[in-house]
């Protein structure tokens, strides 16, 4: 087998990623958009030592799960890798992908694991988007570029109506996209990625929030930034750095404002912030937010939780993308915690404290750690807002955080684990095997770190009790899973 080479290939199983896997003579070919029982033609394009990949030239034989991908980028775009199933096999697919990471990464061998709990609407679920830009400083003529990364590259497919937004969010894309040039014609500022949120329900056109991560900022920006806040939000706005020239007062009605669509009223753009991340690779939002435009007290959005929960939504609290699979996973989480009233409980990486606050009703106490400071203001603000006064919010690393806490004896009935894609940091799960409860709770976003952790926690003496998938993510190869662990007594 070598690059170049076109042959035909049974394909005998699926990954998350959306790739199908065959054996020819015992290596594992990987295929894109394939799925088990298809018979394909394929180009092999890498080859290595124990595996090797191919793109798909044509479907020979079919599955009757594939399905025609509505979205006319699909095959180029890396935002999904699913669309080619149908919604039932995308379930059964995630299932067996928790399943076998557990198996094979976490050599976790006969672990419960449930049935995942599908989405009653697998299309336009996801309440906030991020795009990537680009644009060449100097180059008036150069159209502006903003979409998802390609799947594995940095090329960029652009999309203003992907079918997994809120009708809401294309207007506001589009208007962006035709703005921009006008307020920075010479493509001057470095926006690199674009962060687009909204409000429960969908179904209505909620509140929206735009933030815009520039790699540098200069405080001569700010005239430009309120330009485009005018463009974009109406009359009305107000804000930090949002007076005097170009953003508030009679500037919030200049050219643009009104006309074609472009009222705050028309998509209910609310407020627009500033973000800096000077790093090239990693998470998309930096720590700073040095200049937004607002209309008058709404800096943050008003957003609901299961049990009639009211949060305030700043531009760095974390929220789940799918509101509503959320209340699913809320109450899968509370219902394995085993609550009655008395326990104490700390929850990890608790972001703007949704879970926290969820879970607060039905114990004694519950101590949140969060390392993002604006997202520790706005769980405190929530708390207040709700008149739940049996919560904590601790701010800092839960690496650096955690161990100091279960040293001082504030040992919890429960942890929940609800941390980033990358899993948990080792000494989290050195602190929690020393001193740790007898029921740990992880939410986890990836099976791979999932496996990894839940290994670790078996070595140190929990037993996994039980696995159920929730599907956050539909259309994607991304799986949410809520994992009781607890204590091997004796």
């Amino acid at each position: 087998m070598r690059p170049g080479d076109i042959d035909t290939f049974s394909i005998e199983r699926m990954t998350l990623q959306g790739e199908g896997v065959a054996r020819p003579g015992g290596m594992a070919l990987f295929i894109p958009e394939c799925m088990p029982g298809e018979r394909v033609k394929a180009r092999i394009t890498q080859v290595k030592k124990n595996f090797a990949r191919a793109e798909l030239l044509e479907v020979l034989e079919a599955a009757p799960e594939r399905v025609e991908p509505p979205c006319r980028v699909f095959s180029r775009c890396g935002g999904c890798q699913l669309q080619m199933i149908d919604y039932p096999a995308q379930c059964r697919v995630k299932t067996e992908g928790v399943r076998d990471a557990l198996r094979r990464l976490g050599r976790l061998e006969n672990v419960p694991v449930g049935e995942i709990v599908g989405a009653a609407n697998p299309w336009r679920y996801r309440n906030r988007v991020q795009m990537h830009l680009r644009r060449e400083a100097g180059a008036p003529g150069k159209p502006l570029q903003m979409g998802y990364y390609r799947l594995s590259s940095h090329e960029l497919v652009e999309n203003d109506e992907c079918p997994l937004l809120p009708e809401s969010f294309p207007p506001v894309l589009k208007a962006l996209r035709r703005h921009l040039p006008e307020i920075d014609p010479a493509g001057e500022l470095p926006i690199r990625h674009v962060v687009l949120k909204t409000t429960t329900p969908l179904e209505r056109a909620g509140e929206m929030m735009l933030i815009l991560v520039f790699s540098a900022w200069r405080s001569a920006w700010r005239k430009a930034v309120g330009d485009l806040a005018k463009r974009l939000m109406g009359e009305g706005a107000t804000g930090e750095g949002a007076t005097g020239e170009g953003a508030t007062g009679e500037g919030a009605t200049g050219e643009g404002a009104t006309g074609e669509g472009l009222t705050g009223e028309r998509y209910n753009l609310v407020s627009l912030y500033v973000n800096v991340n000077e790093k090239k690779e990693g998470e998309v939002l930096g720590p700073d937010y040095p200049f937004h435009v607002s209309k008058p007290g709404k800096e943050r959005l008003t957003d609901y939780l299961p049990g009639g929960l009211q949060i305030e939504v700043g531009p760095a609290s974390f929220t789940q993308v799918n509101p509503r699979q959320t209340e699913i996973l809320y109450q899968l989480t509370k219902e394995v915690c085993g609550l009655t009233g008395r326990e104490t409980i700390i929850d990890a990486y608790c972001g703007a404290g949704t879970i926290s606050l969820f879970l607060a009703r039905d114990c004694a106490r519950v101590i949140g750690i969060e390392e993002v400071p604006m997202a520790v203001e706005d769980a405190q603000k929530n708390a207040e807002q709700n008149g739940i006064t049996n919560v904590e919010f601790l701010t800092g690393k839960v690496e650096d955080l955690l161990p100091s806490l279960l040293e001082r004896a504030c040992v919890p009935d429960v942890i929940v684990l609800d941390p980033p894609r990358r899993g948990c940091h080792a000494r989290v799960i050195e602190a929690i095997a020393q001193t740790g409860p007898d029921r740990i709770v992880y939410v986890s976003c990836d099976p791979a770190s999932l496996a990894r952790d839940a290994a670790r926690l078996t070595a140190h003496g929990w037993q996994v009790k039980q696995v159920t998938p929730v599907d956050m993510f539909p259309q994607t190869g991304h799986v949410e899973t809520v994992v009781l662990m607890s204590r091997v007594k004796g």
